[in-house]
């Protein structure tokens, strides 16, 4: 059993030595391991830099678009109303036209109702001058 008491050591001893050796290792990786954290921190951090550039791009395009769109329909409504507004100021002379005229038909009118009812009295005139003339021969006889 020696032997196998000697291989088991054997074998123990080639385990403690790798578990050394791991331990060897890992005593120096703290500077890999925190060189890769600070990279792994690194890359997160340039990814989140590059998302919100990429996101504030994309804002900043929209709403240049959205403001190009709004000046562009804001030139359009200023130009109608302006039509508008001039399309009403002839609206507006023509009811004052139609109003000059529609008061110069009324003085017109007046004008030839009181000649109508002058020559209404001259026709009353006229007969009874005629009446008197169809009177007067008649009285002769």
């Amino acid at each position: 059993m020696s032997e196998l008491d000697e291989k088991a050591n054997g074998i123990n001893g080639r385990e403690e030595s790798r578990s050394k050796s791991k331990r060897k290792k890992t005593r120096r990786s703290p500077w890999l391991t925190v060189l890769a954290v600070i990279i792994i921190i690194s890359l997160w951090g340039g990814m989140i830099y590059g998302g919100y550039y990429y996101a504030k791009q994309y804002f900043d395009q929209s709403i240049n678009n959205v403001q190009q769109t709004n000046a562009m329909n804001i030139q359009k409504l200023e130009d109608r109303v302006s039509s508008l507004a001039v399309e009403m100021e002839e609206v507006k002379n023509a009811l004052k036209d139609a109003d000059q005229t529609l008061s110069s038909s009324d003085d017109t009118q007046q004008e030839l109702n009181d000649k109508i009812n002058k020559l209404n009295n001259q026709l009353k005139d006229l007969e009874r001058s005629l009446r008197i003339l169809k009177e007067a021969p008649d009285a002769a006889n």
